[in-house]
């Protein structure tokens, strides 16, 4: 499907680009970010297993595995998909499909993670954190391009704001 572009426009209109081809909008209320939180505390303060999002993060769990997969498909579907399209009409046609972990940095814990791409055609991140300080995100250029090793932007997360970016941007 083909999206009009008064309507790529208009979800284009709700971003700002912060580096090329990396864009940032609000998208969560506080209120809702402290609700997953506090599933995901209730969840593992139950002792329940924990699939962990991947090989990086030692702390954190899949969003599918305790019974959010319907949420965020929903979310997927009315909310993130028709923006990504507007944003990267190319890979966002193919959206259909996604890997919804929440992960946690803390002394002591994971503290960051090396400079990588990720295995999709596009990432989203949300800050759902409480307080924090640093919580910040590198990037270099696309994977394959001259820039690709080259620090560009450095943003700062804040509650509630996404950030997105093609999964081959370093």
């Amino acid at each position: 499907m083909v999206m009009a572009a008064w309507v790529a426009a208009a979800l284009r209109s709700h971003v700002t680009e912060v580096s090329p081809g990396v864009y940032a909008f609000e998208m969560l209320k506080p209120s809702f970010c402290e609700d997953l939180l506090c599933e995901l505390e209730h969840y593992e303060g139950e002792g329940f297993p924990v699939a962990r999002p991947n090989s990086m993060n030692n702390y954190g769990v899949v969003l599918n595995s305790i019974g959010l997969e319907r949420t965020m498909d929903a979310i997927q579907r009315r909310c993130v998909r028709p923006l990504i399209g507007a944003l990267f009409p190319r890979e966002g046609c193919h959206i259909d499909h996604h890997h919804s972990f929440m992960v946690q940095y803390r002394a002591g814990e994971d503290l960051g993670l090396d400079m990588h791409t990720d295995a999709c055609d596009v990432t989203l991140n949300v800050c759902l954190g409480r307080e924090f300080t640093g919580a910040t995100l590198s990037f270099c250029g696309g994977f394959g391009a001259a820039d690709h090793r080259r620090h560009v932007h450095t943003y700062a997360h804040v509650i509630g704001r996404a950030i997105v970016h093609l999964g081959t941007h370093r």
